[in-house]
């Protein structure tokens, strides 16, 4: 539709251009044929002029109608397909399963293991401690202080006066010379002999004992546990499943169609009037006297209606009329009917189509979907608990005795030499030379306490602790698991699954065509008719026709 509509669109601007080219082309030529034959009209202006009796030129304008096409929107109401979605109800057949229970008694015989309280008579050793008292004699250190006589060398202070001169303030060094006593170590050489321990490797032998294995074979019986598998009956609860049928709501949603009414833009094309300024010759027809000389397509005869430059453009066609209408009377006068152009600018309305938009009303179909409640009978299972015996494999394990040769590992000790490296030291005395530092002594009185110790016995009593074992005898007791066989009946339940088949009622949605009437904007194009002005001209009387067509192509 967009399609068809810019086309029209296309068509009505061409046709206005080949209007407004037409009337500027004939305005043109008019105002070209009347002064001197412009380049663009001259060729047609000169072919419409052959066949003319005067050689003048004539412009006239009329209306004239002409058809255009407009676009128009055209309501229209169509068959359109539509699929819609109809519920269907059907029947299915449906292979379903139960669950048969099947009760078995079974037997079961099982090892349990009961604790049993026993005792026993146990010695044991203990050892008594025994007291007794004895004197016992030790000797200590008992200190003892003694006045003793020393002599050793101490400073007295002596106080005397002497006279001592010195100097304030001003700092002097001097050298003096002093005596004190010092200990001064006098060093002499002398031969000391000194003990050391050279080392020296001796090779001993010496015995060792050493455990050789003596492998010998023996058979040996040991006990296995045999795995022996029983079969035995036992009894177990199990669901049994229960089916009832009861009622159940449950909400759907139904499809509802709704008229709804839209609003949407529409582009639409109006018509709107509109001037622009035009050339128009108003000119008029004037009888004037024109006399012919000896040549009849002079420049006096022709001058007024081809003017001088028509020796080019104008000959050819200028001459026959002028040699037919002239060529007769050469010294007479003629009188010439002679069009005097008028051109004048004017202001012309016109029609122009533009788009608009537009608001228009539609319809449409709306599917709303709306729920519903519904009521279906469906199957509910329920379990019930019921007893049903079963069998089970039991594997007990059975002492067995069996017997094996396995090999036994005996040690033997052996004396065995082996031989070793002993390092020993022995002495060895030897001689060096060193220095030896002899202090001499100077005797000094001096008292001084001087603590001795002096042995001293004395007696004590102590308890000495000995100990005699005595035996004794307690009873223990201590708990033994005795094995206990036991045998218990029990119920399996077994269940065997048996098809069957019903019959249940499903709904489907089923497609269906079906055919509604549907309004829809369609745009076609118009056939209108529009009045204009158009112009014609040419060189005679009988050129305004011919000059008109041609210029106008």
């Amino acid at each position: 539709m967009i399609q068809r509509f810019l086309m029209s669109m296309m068509a009505v601007g061409l046709l206005t251009a080949v209007a407004q080219a037409c009337d500027d082309c004939s305005s043109k030529c008019n105002t070209a044929c009347a002064s001197s034959c412009a380049t663009s009209c001259a060729t047609g202006c000169a072919t419409g002029c052959g066949s003319a009796t005067v050689c003048g030129s004539a412009t006239s304008c009329a209306p004239v109608e002409v058809t255009v096409m407009v676009p128009e929107y055209v309501t229209e109401k169509r068959m359109v397909t539509v699929t819609e979605y109809q519920p269907e109800e059907r029947e299915r057949t449906v292979t379903y399963y139960e669950r048969v229970p099947k009760t078995e008694t079974r037997t079961a015989t099982h090892t349990v293991y009961k604790n049993e309280t026993r005792s026993k008579d146990v010695n044991y050793t203990v050892r008594k401690p025994v007291w007794t008292e004895e004197e016992q004699t030790y000797t200590v250190k008992v200190p003892v202080t003694e006045t003793k006589t020393g002599t050793r060398t101490v400073k007295k202070q002596v106080w005397s006066d002497v006279e001592q001169t010195y100097t304030v303030n001003v700092p002097h060094t001097e050298t003096r010379t002093g005596t004190r006593t010092v200990r001064k170590p006098v060093w002499t050489e002398e031969e000391q002999t000194y003990t050391v321990k050279v080392p020296v490797t001796e090779t001993k032998t010496g015995t060792r004992t050493v455990r050789k294995p003596v492998w010998t074979e023996e058979e040996q019986t040991y006990t296995v546990k045999v795995p022996v598998t029983e079969t035995k009956t036992g009894t177990r609860t199990v669901r049994k499943p229960v089916w009832t049928e009861e009622e159940q709501t449950y909400t759907v949603k139904v499809p509802v169609t709704e008229t709804k009414t839209g609003t949407r833009t529409v582009w639409e094309c109006v018509p709107v009037t509109a001037t622009r300024t035009v050339t128009v010759c108003e000119g008029h027809w004037e009888e004037r006297a024109v006399g012919c000389a000896s040549s009849p397509c002079g420049a006096s005869a022709c001058g007024s209606s081809c003017g001088s430059s028509c020796g080019s453009s104008c000959g050819s066609s200028c001459g026959s009329p002028c040699g037919s209408s002239c060529g007769s009377a050469p010294a007479c006068a003629q009188v010439c009917r002679v069009w005097v152009p008028n051109v004048v600018q004017k202001e012309v309305e016109y029609t122009t189509y533009q788009r608009q938009p537009k608001e228009v009303e539609y319809t449409y179909n709306v599917t709303t979907y709306q729920p519903e409640e519904r009521t279906r009978t469906v199957k509910k299972c329920s379990y019930v608990d019921e007893e049903v015996e079963y069998e089970y494999q039991v594997t007990t394990c059975v002492d067995e005795e069996r017997t094996r040769t396995v090999k036994r590992c005996d040690w033997v000790d052996e004396e065995v030499e082996y031989t070793y490296d002993v390092v020993v030291c022995k002495q060895e005395e030897r001689t060096r030379t060193v220095k030896k530092c002899d202090w001499v002594d100077e005797e000094v009185e001096y008292e001084y306490q001087v603590t001795t110790c002096v042995d001293e016995e004395r007696t004590r009593t102590v308890k000495k602790c000995s100990y005699v074992d005595e035996e004794h005898t307690k009873t223990v007791n201590y708990t033994v698991c005795v094995p206990e066989e036991v045998t218990k009946e029990y119920e399996v339940t077994t269940y065997e699954c048996v098809a069957k088949e019903r019959t249940e009622t499903y709904t489907v949605n089923v497609p269906v065509q079906v055919e509604k009437e549907v309004e829809v904007q369609v745009c076609r194009m118009v056939p209108k008719t529009v009045t204009r002005q158009q112009c014609s001209s040419g060189c005679g009387s009988t050129c305004g026709s011919s000059c008109g067509s041609s210029c106008c192509r």
